[in-house]
């Protein structure tokens, strides 16, 4: 990929062909916000993963987040996020509200950037979200540098930042995440927080993971990498990780009026800290 994001996935507009962020939005129950060629991915990807309650596990997953931006914004005033997929306004299963309406309920003068190389992302972004401290751009991950600049302009680097990688590292190598690592370490100051959660292959079939890769790859045209549970922490390096540790997104800080998690290969998450 590209310092322009000219070749990131959805960094041109093609409905035909399947992208994450609006597959992650059909398991999410947002069928107005993914085309055909999204919620058939979707469907291979169920057959795939038959018995491994992949809709629940998505939706778990953007519950976590919620949860993580709540508990982070009664501290923090500025949010990165890096990957965020396209804002959905409460129009998905669960009626999540955006990770952007979090922060402000916290934090009213909160500043926010989101960040995403899929262009239908950055436009529906701009439209929903855009105003007064948020700022939605077009960039990709693998350009780390790109990255930094953009969190630059728009933010206080300065000041404490949040940074969310929400079910996004798995699309990198773990070169790549590393490079995004060390850029984000050396940007960031003192008292930032890193929030990730990632696909795991722990606990899992091997051959069910291996199916759903080669799912997820011929529909898609990219690579995934599920970790294990060590894999996961060793992306937080040189970032300290956060009690109690690398956890499953249903084990952090559960809401007790919520949904009754269903047993499932759950993403892992983890908060880091920058001392």
């Amino acid at each position: 990929m590209t310092t322009d994001s000219s070749s990131g996935p959805g960094s041109s507009f093609n409905p035909a062909i399947a992208v994450p962020s609006r597959t992650y939005a059909a398991f999410r129950g947002a069928s107005k916000d993914a085309f055909p060629a999204d919620r058939e991915a979707a469907s291979e990807l169920r057959k795939a993963l038959d018995g491994m309650q992949v809709d629940e596990v998505i939706r778990e997953n953007a519950a976590a987040l919620v949860r993580a931006v709540d508990f982070l914004a009664q501290e923090h005033l500025q949010f990165a996020d890096l990957g965020g997929g396209r804002p959905m306004q409460g129009l998905d299963q669960r009626k999540l509200p955006d990770l952007c309406q979090v922060a402000i309920q916290r934090q009213p003068e909160r500043r926010w950037l989101l960040l995403d190389s899929d262009i239908t992302v950055v436009i529906a972004g701009r439209a929903l979200i855009g105003g007064a401290g948020v700022a939605v751009v077009q960039e990709d991950l693998r350009s780390p540098a790109e990255v930094v600049y953009a969190m630059d302009e728009h933010l206080d680097l300065g000041k404490r930042i949040v940074v969310i990688l929400g079910a996004v590292l798995h699309f990198l190598t773990t070169e790549e995440v590393h490079a995004l690592m060390s850029e984000l370490w050396a940007c960031l100051t003192s008292g930032s927080v890193v929030a990730a959660t990632h696909l795991t292959s722990a606990d899992a079939d091997p051959a069910k993971v291996a199916a759903g890769v080669a799912a997820y790859q011929a529909n898609h045209g990219i690579d995934i990498y599920p970790r294990t549970r060590d894999e996961i922490t060793a992306l937080a390096d040189p970032f300290v990780i956060r009690d109690p540790g690398v956890v499953s997104t249903i084990e952090f800080k559960p809401d007790p009026v919520g949904p009754t998690p269903v047993p499932a290969p759950h993403f892992l998450m983890w908060l880091a800290d920058r001392p």
